[in-house]
């Protein structure tokens, strides 16, 4: 690029950063002039037209600093009967305006920017202070071997084809002076062009000398030769081939590869998406609908996120993190092909919890010679309606298997829990003794049967008078679970025939 076209980007950048500071000073001069003109003893024709002025709005093509300038220039044309009337304003003007142009004289600043390059670092992909705020740690490009690494290593350059480039300052002041030297020259960096040959700034450098200096300190920006950790950084010695000798490993976040996916998460979440919106109403679109579930943001810096970097500025210093727990477990329900009986050990592990509530007020019914009163009974029932509702949802995930329709005919069941598990198995003659024997009251005994054996213990002494109240309570619990079965039974096999 011709150092011509590298002078205007400067001029073009000087001009970017005086603009505000110069916006700000004549919209303070156009108030305290207004103000003033409203306290004076002029006409008030004068006082309509400058209150006509300050209120008139800008045009289109105007930008808001010429706007600012034309009322500025305005206010102080008017025809006043007290000449000296805004001589103050504008010489308090002059001076403020003297004193930015000062500011922005090329040389000087050029010198004080070069003056703190050290503190700027640019052109790298991992920042230190993300992993806190305060490390003083080097930060790393990790592009600098190249992106060609073997398939095996995992590295932040060979995930994504383009990673963006960070850059960084030890304070938020020199946020100027890394915006300077990122200034875009067709595709190069200036201040990488300014590194190499400093032949653009020749107009601004008072001798030759100057403009060596110049490279010299803008060099440091980018070379940051002694890399070193930080007490705030996290590190992990590595063992070598030596018993003494380590490596000290130094995990970094990068930055760009953040930005990467903190762009792509957020460009699925904009607000009148079309494809959203067709989701929402169950509508057809041809472009795929990306989403991301479940995920958390990590806040870097509550305040001054740009202290960190400039890309952790642009994201408000926010760390999308994606979800990194494991799958949870479905069970999967099998038919019960090799059980001789559902009301077993592993049945009882389900419902241990009531189990144990009842075994433990039965011991202490014994244990303190208790009546079984009102109030215990209760209890009892209660327990037993627990235990009956994990069994009735054992036999529910059985039932349902109804792709799996007839599995009881290879089954060691027995026939009357064939009969309550296997409902639909295309078997006339299972079908007729379904329909004609009582084999509920055999599911009845097994369970009351069933609950003396988790029942037992060496203090109690249970037998049939406890499997009779067992059985009683069960009963109509098993009768209203048929019941509903059926129905869903016979609504299910209406739906699969129409």
């Amino acid at each position: 690029m011709e150092n011509k076209q590298v002078i205007e980007i400067i001029e073009d950048f000087f001009r970017r950063k005086k603009e505000p500071g110069l916006e700000k000073i004549l919209k303070e001069a156009v108030k305290i002039g207004s103000e003033k003109i409203a306290r004076s003893s002029e006409s008030q024709e004068i006082k309509d037209q400058a209150k006509a002025l300050i209120d008139s709005k800008k045009s289109k093509e105007q930008s808001a600093l010429e706007n600012l300038r034309e009322k500025y220039t305005q206010l102080l044309n008017l025809n006043y009967q007290n000449p000296v009337l805004l001589s103050d304003v504008q010489t308090d003007t002059a001076k403020r305006i003297m004193v930015l142009d000062e500011k922005f004289t090329p040389r000087k600043w050029l010198t004080d920017a070069a003056n703190k390059a050290s503190g700027v670092v640019l052109d790298v992909t991992h920042i230190a202070k993300l992993t806190h705020s305060s490390a003083k740690a080097s930060n790393f490009n990790a592009l600098a071997f190249g992106v060609q690494q073997p398939k095996t290593l995992l590295s932040t350059a060979n995930c994504v084809e383009k990673l963006p480039i960070d850059f960084a300052y030890s304070t938020a002041e020199y946020a100027p002076i890394a915006e300077f030297l990122q200034l875009d020259c067709a595709g190069e960096m200036l201040g990488k062009i300014l590194c190499d040959d400093p032949s653009a700034l020749k107009p601004y450098a008072q001798d030759d000398i100057q403009l060596q200096q110049w490279q010299e300190q803008f060099n440091l920006a980018f070379n940051d030769k002694t890399k070193s950790s930080h007490i705030l950084a996290k590190q992990i010695y590595f063992s070598l081939s030596s018993a003494n000798d380590y490596h000290l490993l130094t995990p970094l976040t990068s930055s760009s590869l953040v930005q990467v996916i903190y762009d792509r998460i957020w460009a699925t979440r904009q607000k009148d998406m079309p494809v959203r919106e067709a989701r929402a109403k169950k509508t057809y679109r041809c472009e795929i609908d990306t989403l991301f579930h479940r995920t958390a943001i990590l806040k870097t810096t509550q305040t001054n996120h740009q202290n960190v970097s400039n890309l952790n500025g642009k994201r408000t210093g926010q760390l999308i993190l994606l979800p990194a727990i494991p799958p949870q477990w479905q069970t999967q329900s099998k038919p019960p092909i090799h059980l001789k009986t559902i009301f077993n050990k592993q049945l009882a592990a389900q419902a241990k919890e009531p189990l144990t509530e009842l075994k433990n007020l039965l011991l202490a019914i014994k244990a303190n010679k208790l009546s079984v009163n009102l109030q215990r009974k209760q209890l009892i029932r209660s327990y037993i309606n627990d235990i009956a509702d994990v069994v009735f949802d054992y036999a529910a995930q059985i039932q349902g298997l109804k792709q799996l329709t007839g599995w009881s005919q290879e089954s060691q069941l027995l026939a009357h829990q064939q009969y309550w598990l296997d409902p639909l198995r295309p078997d006339e003659e299972f079908q007729t003794a379904k329909a004609t024997l009582d084999w509920p009251t055999d599911v009845v005994i097994d369970f009351s049967k069933w609950i003396n054996r988790q029942l037992k213990h060496k203090q109690l002494t249970l037998g049939m008078a406890h499997e009779k109240q067992w059985q009683k309570l069960f009963t109509p619990l098993l009768r209203e679970f048929n019941a509903l079965s059926e129905a869903d039974l016979e609504t299910s096999t209406i739906e699969e025939e129409a």
